[in-house]
């Protein structure tokens, strides 16, 4: 019982668009019901057709999940008791037949909600697809149509003392067809106006696809030359059967074109000759012309000619609709081929770009041209915290071939707008459509960069530290990413996270492999490719070159004395002294033991030499230090130069060290 009460309670609040649409086919039932009233059979109060039962079935798909269900059937009624009673019906007979048509509907409404809620459900946005689901509506419509014929045939029973079972049948036969034609043909219709423009349903852009998206049949040339051949035969035939020759009972043969328009037309083609199809044989009976009017009996003729009537909407529909399931039956095996296709191409990109990450060398662009690949972006960016309380962008990857691509940060402590941070701080992937339409995006970033679209995918390590966000901008907005490009990227950031921590676990190394535990400074390995590397400089573009071996005075007395621990100590002082002493350009690292050596690119000896004095001023704790200097001479190499230095070096140790020595010209 509480179902019944939620499913026949409104589903919301109305809308001023849904009861204008309530209103626009209020005015097509009364016109429906008006042209039904004409058409009452001789002697009886009964119509021959009631179009108003397939309109008030389209209008309540239409409508429903609109919050208009009340004012809807109460129209429904209203409207069938004013106009049969103004057309000289009696009261009483007018309110039964208004009666027994809200209750059709409304059994109608329920059943196919209950059976078929895609074409049921806020509005319908499926059309008929298949002679099962026919099945399923022409069984409602049955019941429906059976629960009206209770009310209304009794209805006349009652008022006019003539009641018969013929009456009832007529009713369900008559509104059943009306109702299988006009809600059949309304659906396809209105399906056609929504249906997803072409491409659409192949990208979809992330949208949820419909449930079902029929193929349509297109007229070609020899099609359109076959369609109009069908009409011309079709109006030739049935003139020839209601008007030229009535007295011939083949009404039935006539059937044949409509098995000729399902076999080789859409189903929207085929449900409009069906309709017109009842319309003229209905026509013309009412009228005095064609084969049913030789049936003396008013009921029995009204009977066969809706018989015919539902027989050839039955027909035609059934065969087009088995057409048209067989279709989506081949189309969903298309599409699950298509998509398992495109499964495996994804895993081979992805595996192509774990790949090119594992040998790269440099991830983090690698991160974003993949990135770039996967999402088809106009920019993608890998923003990673800064340690400073900022997180800015590390790597970036443009479409546009040669384009420079801006940095951009964002500060991760004042407060500005940004759904980067919210993202970098998130779990999931992170999409906005239309950047245009937020207030809390960063309006330097979507002007500057001329963001209509953005994407950003969290990038997480295995112990669910964030370290990176990737972000992902289009020039114009973009109604959705497509289904596949989510996960996607899911594995694409955890492949990143590998990589950078890869990467730099291997910049870690290297640097350690070239750097000085204790001080800092490069090692001697280091120095012997920076040496060759400023030599060859040297000699490339003529400038001076020199270089200086340093030596601690006294360190092993210094070590001995104070403790290995206070010797450490020493080093690191006096490198940490000397570079204050140093350019960019220059090189000092560690030689070995208490050794030290440095290079100075575009100086010549006597201005090394101000800058040695300068170091040996600066030795911490009181010590003291002896310097050989040796500038490069063209046709040297490195190893010349630093034995130069050398023999420098211990001349000035020899001459009582604490001084800077310059070596001669010929080593």
């Amino acid at each position: 019982m509480s179902a019944l009460r939620q499913w026949f309670s409104p589903a919301g609040p109305s809308s001023g668009a849904a009861v204008l649409r309530s209103l626009a086919f209020a005015a097509v039932y009364a016109f429906a019901v008006f042209l039904g009233r004409l058409t009452v059979l001789e002697g009886t109060s009964i119509s021959l057709v009631w179009p108003a039962a397939g309109v008030a079935a389209l209008w309540l798909a239409a409508q429903r999940g609109t919050g208009t269900w009340s004012l809807d059937h109460a129209l429904v009624g209203a409207l069938t008791f004013v106009i049969t009673a103004g057309m000289g019906a009696p009261a009483l007979l007018a309110l039964c037949f208004g009666v027994a048509n809200v209750v059709q509907v409304a059994v109608l409404q329920y059943l196919l909600h209950r059976w078929h809620p895609s074409l049921w459900g806020a509005g319908g946005d499926q059309p008929l697809t298949g002679t099962q689901q026919l099945s399923g509506v022409l069984l409602a419509t049955v019941l429906a149509t059976a629960s009206g014929a209770v009310l209304g045939p009794l209805a006349v029973g009652m008022v006019t003392g003539e009641w018969s079972p013929v009456s009832v049948v007529v009713w369900m036969v008559r509104n059943t067809a009306c109702i299988l034609l006009i809600l059949g043909l309304g659906l396809r219709v209105g399906y056609l106006l929504t249906r997803p423009r072409r491409g659409e349903e192949e990208v979809g852009l992330g949208q949820p696809s419909p449930a079902v998206l029929l193929p349509l049949m297109r007229l070609d040339g020899a099609r359109r030359v076959e369609l109009a051949a069908l009409v011309v035969v079709s109006v030739t035939a049935y003139l020839l059967v209601f008007v030229l020759l009535p007295q011939l009972p083949v009404a039935y043969p006539l059937i044949a074109l409509t098995v000729w328009a399902a076999l080789r037309f859409d189903t929207t083609i085929v449900v409009m000759h069906d309709f017109l199809a009842g319309t003229a044989a209905v026509v013309f009976t009412l009228a005095g012309h064609g084969p049913f009017t030789s049936v003396d009996d008013v009921g029995t003729r009204a009977l066969i000619v809706q018989a015919f009537v539902a027989l050839v909407a039955l027909v035609g529909m059934a065969l087009a609709l088995g057409r048209d399931e067989r279709e989506v039956l081949l189309g969903e095996v298309r599409r699950r081929a298509q998509e398992a296709a495109e499964r495996a191409e994804q895993v081979e990109i992805l595996a192509r770009l774990s790949r090119q990450l594992y040998t790269s060398d440099d991830v983090r662009t690698d991160i974003c041209v993949a990135a770039r690949q996967i999402t088809g972006a106009d920019m993608a960016y890998l923003l990673e915290p800064t340690g400073a309380g900022d997180l800015a962008s590390t790597a970036a990857s443009s479409a546009a071939l040669g384009a420079q691509v801006p940095p951009v940060g964002f500060s991760l402590t004042n407060g500005e707008p940004s759904l980067t941070v919210k993202a970098f701080h998130g779990r999931e992937l992170v999409f906005i459509g239309d950047m245009g339409a937020r207030s809390d995006a960063s309006l330097r970033v979507v002007e500057g960069l001329r963001v209509g679209a953005a994407a950003w995918q969290p990038v997480h390590t295995h112990a669910e530290q964030a370290i990176a966000v990737l972000a992902l901008a289009w020039h114009h907005p973009v109604r959705s990413l497509p289904a596949q490009v989510s996960p996607m990227l899911q594995t694409l950031a955890g492949e990143a996270a590998i990589a950078i921590e890869r990467g730099d676990l291997l910049v870690r190394l290297a640097t350690a492999a070239k750097q000085d535990a204790l001080t800092g400074l490069p090692n001697r390995l280091r120095w012997d490719e920076a040496a060759t590397e400023e030599v060859a400089r040297a000699e490339r573009h003529g400038l001076p070159l020199t270089f200086a071996l340093i030596d601690l005075d006294h360190f092993k007395r210094y070590n001995d004395s104070r403790g290995h621990l206070a010797g450490d100590a020493l080093l690191r002082d006096f490198a940490e002294a000397a570079r204050q002493h140093m350019r960019v350009v220059d090189t000092l690292a560690r030689w070995g033991g208490e050794e030290f050596a440095m290079a100075l690119p575009g100086c010549t000896a006597q201005e090394a030499a101000v800058v040695a004095d300068r170091v040996r001023a600066s030795v911490p704790r009181a010590q003291t230090c002896t310097i050989g200097i040796a500038q490069w001479q063209p046709g040297q190499n490195a190893q010349d130069v630093l034995n130069a230095a050398d023999a420098a070096l211990y001349r000035g140790k020899r001459a009582g060290r604490n001084t800077t020595v310059l070596g001669s010209l010929s080593g």
